[in-house]
């Protein structure tokens, strides 16, 4: 799917929350949206939380709930730091007149001057900042880290969910699935016995390597790649936490993706890569790897999806790359 039809998709989305008011996983305090009707939802932390039926105003403080809330057809009224490249194009004026709101940690006073019916926090703030933040508006917590962290689709959800829009999540997730489909029906030639390694740098000398059990292999599996088995290897002896992902120094990047026929590496949404990516891509270890010598290195957008913008521009980066690669 094409970012011109992730967007009509979107705008059917808003078109369809018009029309019907769509119920989310909690349970109904109420039957309809409007004036101060209320619903319980249970969020990623276990709580019971009251929030409108239909909020109007949400405020998000991390863009991998922005990025869901654009893609449903919502624009928070105030948001989470992001980076302009890493979102879609046509969104850039649309959040560029939204108020920032949060860093690494939320700025109150800001926070409430956006006057939200409703915050969407990630899971991972300290108690005390939340119960500042219910001084202003309900919060739902949905799951950043942790043992789910891995699975974006439920994230994704949750964010749905909290917005009572999950039925106009199943269209976004039916078309996605149906896009995974015919990429691995129109090039299962390619696919079928193809490797494959993803890698980023966030920090000068080193390379961050991405298991099969990321985010990523979510997208790529149901294509018919097969992930390398060295990276998950590597990864598993070098893991510091739960996520099949490894910071590892850049003498182990043979060892972690030499098996690989194709090497994905992470940019952003116009398949830029940036300067410690690049310096990476330089290095004497990576460019002895067999993709590397043969060409086979691609640009895989965001290695972290936020929604579902973000996971179609990756299936349009590998169906790229499947191209180029069979032409090869």
């Amino acid at each position: 799917m094409t970012l011109k039809t992730m967007t009509a998709l979107t705008a059917g989305c808003a078109a369809l929350a018009l029309l019907a008011g769509c119920g989310g996983g909690g349970s109904g305090d109420a039957e309809a949206a409007g004036g101060g009707e209320t619903r319980t939802v249970t969020d990623a932390t276990g709580a019971d939380v009251v929030i409108p039926a239909q909020p109007q105003s949400v405020a998000t403080l991390h863009y991998a709930a922005t990025e869901t809330l654009m893609d449903l057809g919502l624009t928070p009224v105030g948001q989470g730091e992001y980076q302009e490249a890493s979102v879609p194009q046509g969104w850039v004026d649309r959040l560029g007149e939204v108020p920032v709101v949060a860093t690494d940690e939320p700025d109150i006073e800001r926070l409430a001057t956006t006057d939200p019916d409703l915050i969407l926090a990630p899971n991972t703030l300290d108690s005390g900042v939340v119960d500042q933040l219910e001084d202003i508006a309900p919060v739902y917590q949905f799951t950043l880290r942790g043992g789910d962290r891995a699975n974006w689709k439920q994230r994704v959800g949750e964010v749905a969910d909290a917005v009572n829009r999950s039925a106009e999540l199943t269209a976004l997730d039916d078309a996605f699935i149906a896009e995974q489909t015919r990429i691995s029906e129109e090039y299962s030639d390619v696919t079928d016995g193809t490797t494959i390694a993803t890698l980023s740098s966030f920090t000068e000398n080193t390379a961050y390597l991405w298991g099969s059990g990321n985010m990523l292999g979510t997208i790529y599996d149901p294509l018919g790649l097969t992930w390398s088995a060295d990276e998950d290897r590597v990864i598993a002896e070098n893991a510091e936490a739960a996520e099949p992902e490894a910071e590892v120094s850049l003498e182990l990047v043979d060892k972690a993706a030499g098996d690989a026929d194709i090497v994905f590496v992470t940019s952003n949404l116009r398949g830029e890569y940036d300067e410690l990516s690049t310096a990476l891509m330089d290095s004497p270890v990576f460019a002895q790897l067999p993709a590397a010598q043969a060409g086979n290195v691609y640009p895989n957008g965001k290695s972290t999806i936020a929604g579902y913008s973000d996971a179609n521009y990756s299936l349009e980066m590998v169906e790229q790359a499947l191209q180029a690669y069979r032409q090869r």
